[in-house]
């Protein structure tokens, strides 16, 4: 099966899932070609991040209205909101930003509001943890790398893991020979070992991970 094929796969699943309603989201994706292929069949804007709220949703406003309406900066956020309704009426908008994760609480609940109307939908990327106050919103969403994600996240935790067992079992070593009166005897360093040993698989069949 050829790439092009592939991708395009892709965008008519991304299409599918815009037409039932459904937000994206990537893990270390950049989001800027869905936008591309989506933009032709969509009312479609892109931001490489979603901060500042106040300029994103002036920049949607523009975009839906035939003339740039200069006036808007004088505008607040609420009053912002009531136009890009009125001016999307029942058109259906897809809002599509990289850098989920720099949300802020004030911004996700711009955006949360934006997305309880049915006409708008959210494709996002994200590529680090993000606050706790952004993860109701993030819950709308249909992760579409999951696998990715999770073994990223699974392989970077064992690792940490393991690592730190293994110090912690050298660290311990040093202790016991320390505490051994007898530093010349060759038991001592078999035992120091046996010992590390025993602590480190210890660590891993009971903590498996941190």
């Amino acid at each position: 099966m050829s790439k092009n094929i592939i991708i395009l796969m892709k965008v008519l699943q991304i299409m599918e899932k815009i037409s039932e309603g459904n937000n994206i989201i990537f893990y270390n994706k950049s989001v800027f070609d869905c936008y591309n292929k989506l933009k032709d069949d969509y009312i479609c804007i892109y931001f490489n991040e979603p901060t500042p709220v106040k300029v994103r949703l002036i920049k949607i406003i523009n975009e839906l209205s035939d003339e740039n309406k200069l006036s808007l900066n004088r505008l607040t956020i609420d009053e912002l909101k009531e136009i890009l309704v009125k001016e999307l009426e029942y058109e259906r908008l897809v809002i599509t930003f990289n850098h989920f994760e720099r949300l802020t609480k004030r911004t996700v609940q711009v955006y949360q509001y934006l997305n309880t109307l049915k006409n708008i939908q959210f494709i996002c990327s994200f590529s680090q943890d993000f606050k706790p106050e952004i993860y109701p919103f993030f819950k709308r969403f249909e992760l579409v790398n999951q696998k990715e994600y999770e073994e990223k996240g699974v392989k970077n935790e064992i690792n940490v893991t393991y690592a730190l067992y293994i110090i912690l079992s050298i660290y311990c070593f040093f202790i016991y020979l320390k505490s051994v009166l007898s530093i010349y005897s060759i038991f001592t360093v078999i035992g120091g070992v046996w010992i590390a040993l025993i602590i480190f698989r210890t660590l891993v069949f009971i903590g498996g991970r941190l």
